[in-house]
């Protein structure tokens, strides 16, 4: 057994076969503000779900049904043909492995993030025929500074991967679309805890303690504190861009966190070495990864450490990213066609908060960019 996995295995607590995490996730994230403080729900299904943290899909039908939002998205080093253009971009940089100057972005203008990810997908055809795969994604999204205005997100699907113990299903074969998808700003009445964009992130507490408060008081559902507050520091991380102030904040914090364990040594999609923070749920121990000097992430990989509850042998990977690049655009490019986003016209308002959200039902995930007529989704 690898060793960055045998803390997870030796200690691993003994737990029944759970529903996949996939599920589970998604289902927090549907149901987090519902749960708590405010009579608001957050979006169905709108860039954030499916742009910002990744999703696991079955597709029951012919019908797309969102089963996970446990996702890293990661930039790519170099441009391919299919590639947008970037020429907008300017040439300050952070490279996750560099000791650069730091990037101040400033209103008006938009943080890039480029990615690459791998996560799970599973189906359900017509006559109960069930498939498995790992769906692989290039991705680069616009994300406005100050939150404000709209974005971008450009992806594109790569050549998918078996799931351990599962024959390469011919819809994983021919997903191979890429496209263009509009990202709405921080919609108005919205929670402030909603917000990702920079000028927000940049007010997070800057230490150990009020990061690890944050990290808890964000609204998680009816899933475990610690699982909430572990998730929670992930969601800041993917496709997001904070200050190195925040970064460390955020990284001594989940240390703190009951069940994570610290790992040297884990490698990214990228084959980057850093230094992680582990915790396992649902058979699977999900790393963040960080650079040890400059508390960038890296990026996200995802091993199972119980066979029967991930339903996978131990030891597989069955989610890697790698967040390469974090760049400052003074525009946004030219991206004809682009799907809109509606996330701001989907808020409601509850007659009363639902502790259990057992009222809210799983949404259908769109697709962004096209693709065939039943691909994963492009997270």
């Amino acid at each position: 057994m690898d060793d960055e996995l045998r803390p997870f295995a030796d200690n691993r607590p003994a737990a029944p076969p759970y529903p996949p995490e996939a599920r589970e996730a998604a289902r927090h994230r549907l149901l987090s503000e519902a749960a708590g403080r405010r009579r608001f729900r957050r979006p169905r299904l709108g860039w954030q779900a499916v742009g910002a943290f990744g999703l696991t899909v079955a597709l029951v039908g012919g019908l797309g049904v969102a089963l996970s939002s446990r996702t890293a998205p990661v930039a790519v080093p170099g441009a391919t043909a299919t590639d947008p253009a970037s020429e907008s971009e300017e040439s300050v940089a952070v490279a996750p492995s560099q000791d650069a100057a730091e990037p101040l972005p400033k209103p008006g203008q938009y943080i890039l993030v480029e990615s690459e990810t791998m996560y799970t997908s599973e189906s359900m055809g017509e006559g109960g025929t069930q498939s498995r795969y790992l769906y692989r994604t290039k991705r680069k999204i616009w994300k406005p500074v100050d939150g404000n205005s709209k974005g971008l997100l450009w992806s594109a699907g790569l050549a998918p991967k078996q799931w351990p113990g599962w024959p390469l299903p011919e819809e994983a074969k021919q997903w191979r679309g890429e496209g263009w998808s509009e990202i709405s700003g921080h919609c108005p009445g919205w929670p402030e805890d909603t917000r990702t964009d920079y000028a927000y992130l940049s007010t997070l507490p800057t230490d150990e303690a009020g990061m690890r408060e944050y990290l808890y008081n964000r609204p998680h559902g009816d899933i475990p504190a610690d699982d909430g507050a572990f998730g929670t520091a992930g969601d800041l991380l993917r496709e997001n861009y904070l200050p190195r102030a925040q970064r460390q904040a955020l990284f001594e914090a989940t240390k703190t966190i009951p069940g994570v364990v610290v790992t040297v040594g884990v490698k990214d999609s990228a084959g980057r070495e850093g230094v992680a923070l582990g915790r396992p749920r649902n058979g699977i121990a999900t790393m963040l990864i960080f650079d040890p000097e400059t508390y960038m992430f890296l990026g996200e990989r995802g091993t199972v450490v119980d066979e029967k509850a991930a339903g996978a042998p131990v030891g597989s990977v069955m989610a890697l990213t790698a967040q390469l690049k974090v760049s400052v655009t003074d525009e946004l490019p030219q991206a004809e066609g682009a799907s809109k986003d509606s996330s701001c016209e989907m808020q409601e308002q509850l007659p009363t908060p639902t502790p259990t959200g057992a009222e809210l039902t799983t949404p259908t995930p769109t697709p962004t960019g096209a693709a065939p007529t039943t691909p994963p989704p492009t997270s």
